[in-house]
C-alpha cells in the first residue's frame, strides 16, 4: 500500500510535521501492512513514556531522553494509522489524550523524586504538575465542546501570546528533554508558560 503523505501526516506545528511526523511516516508504512491499531501504537507510547520516567529515576538521564522522544512517535504514528485505515474511534481519542497527560507528569514526577531533596524544585514540580493538568483541561474542553466564534487575534497579540507555542504537544517534547537535563531551571520556565498559557485561554474566551 502506497501511502500519501500529505493526507498521512495532519499538520499541528513546524517541528512536528518536519522532524517526528516524518520519521513516524516511514514506520507507518511498514505498520499499516499489519493487524495492528492505532489503540495498540497508543499503548506503546504509554509504555515508552513510563520506561522513560523509569530511567530517569534510576540516572540514565539520555536514555530517558531518547525514551520520551520514541514515545513522541508513537503518539504520531497512531495519528496516521487512524486516518489511513479510518480506524477513528471516542475511545481512542481519550486514550490518546490520556496517554499524553500520563506521559508528561510521569516525567514530571520521576524527577520529583530524583532531586525530593532540593525543596524549591519541589515545589515548582507541584505547580507545574497542576498547571499543565489545568491547560489541558481548558483545552480538551473547548476541543469537546467544538467553541467557534473567536475573533482573529492581531499581529501585536500573535507576538504577546507567542511564547504559548513552546507548550504545544510536539515541543513538550524537547522542552522535557531540556527539563531533564537542566531541571532546576526549566521547571520555572515551564511554570511560566504554562500560566500563560492558561492566561491566553482565558483571554481568548473573554475577547470571543
Amino acid at each position: 500500500m502506497k501511502l500519501d503523505k500529505q493526507n498521512t501526516i495532519k499538520y499541528s506545528d513546524f517541528i512536528s510535521n518536519y522532524f517526528y511526523q516524518q520519521i513516524a511516516f516511514y514506520i507507518t508504512t511498514l505498520l499499516v501492512k499489519t493487524k495492528i491499531t492505532p489503540n495498540n501504537i497508543t499503548i506503546l507510547s504509554l509504555l515508552t513514556g513510563l520506561l522513560s520516567a523509569f530511567s530517569l529515576y534510576m540516572g540514565y538521564l539520555y536514555l530517558a531522553i531518547f525514551l520520551l522522544n520514541i514515545s513522541f512517535i508513537f503518539d504520531c504514528i497512531d495519528g496516521q494509522i487512524a486516518r489511513v485505515k479510518k480506524l477513528h474511534s471516542e475511545f481512542g481519542m481519550w486514550l490518546d489524550n490520556i496517554t499524553d497527560r500520563v506521559v508528561e507528569n510521569i516525567i514530571l514526577i520521576g524527577m520529583f523524586f530524583a532531586l525530593l531533596d532540593n525543596k524549591v524544585f519541589t515545589i515548582g514540580v507541584v505547580l507545574l504538575i497542576f498547571f499543565n493538568m489545568y491547560y489541558a483541561y481548558i483545552s480538551d474542553m473547548l476541543i469537546y465542546s467544538n467553541t467557534q466564534g473567536y475573533k482573529r487575534l492581531t499581529t501585536i497579540e500573535k507576538i504577546l501570546f507567542s511564547p504559548i507555542y513552546f507548550i504545544s504537544r510536539s515541543m513538550m517534547i524537547p522542552m522535557l528533554s531540556l527539563f531533564i537535563l537542566y531541571p532546576t531551571y526549566m521547571v520555572w520556565i515551564l511554570v511560566f508558560l504554562y500560566l500563560y498559557g492558561i492566561v491566553f485561554r482565558v483571554y481568548r474566551e473573554v475577547t470571543k
